[in-house]
């Protein structure tokens, strides 16, 4: 008896999401060095089935920020109130991404690295640095370059994600958020 088109696109959906699931650490751990090669060992599948889908590897990236969980993930880490300060839209965006933390599983972490490490113009990166220099500006916000400034955080969140990746058992140890803002504030000297 023939495979009905339901049967056939849950095959498929089953066969894609084994496919992002093998890929997710490959693209958190290596960036832009993964290959097909990488993806197909880990996802046990072969070149066909990966190309039947994919052109290569980048669009298995591709597919993966398109995907409804990484779009929801990526809303949850940069929701802000529009209206706040610099200082309160980085301290929002700083306690969303600890609340992630304490959940994370699964996929979730690999996701939250490339969401975090994302070059994308509407990036996390992207994000965090035009409040910077819009604190800056405002005077509430520590003077340098703003890509450093982000960049201490976002180093230290990726140290956090990268030690879970590479040790499953490893207990994240999440930084309270008023130590996480010192990075940013700027103080007042007597």
């Amino acid at each position: 008896m023939p495979r009905t088109s339901d049967v056939n696109k849950l095959i498929k959906d089953e066969r894609k999401q084994s496919i992002f699931s093998a890929a997710l650490p490959l693209f958190a751990l290596y960036n832009d060095k993964v290959s097909v090669d990488m993806i197909c060992e880990k996802a046990k599948c072969s070149h066909g089935l990966l190309y039947h889908y994919f052109r290569d590897a980048n669009n298995v990236l591709f597919n993966i920020k398109k995907l409804n969980a990484f779009s929801s993930l990526k809303q949850s880490a940069l929701k802000v109130v529009d209206n706040g300060s610099p200082i309160d839209s980085i301290y929002q965006i700083l306690n969303n991404v600890n609340s992630i933390l304490s959940k994370l599983k699964g996929d979730d972490i690999p996701m939250l690295y490339l969401i975090i490490n994302d070059d994308d113009k509407n990036g996390f990166k992207s994000k965090l640095y035009d409040i910077i220099k819009n604190g800056q500006k405002s005077g509430q916000i520590v003077a340098g370059k703003p890509d450093d400034i982000a960049g201490i955080y976002i180093g230290q969140i990726n140290g956090v994600l990268l030690k879970k990746l590479l040790q499953k058992s490893y207990k994240i140890e999440i930084c309270p958020v008023d130590n996480l803002m010192q990075i940013f504030i700027k103080k007042i000297v007597r």
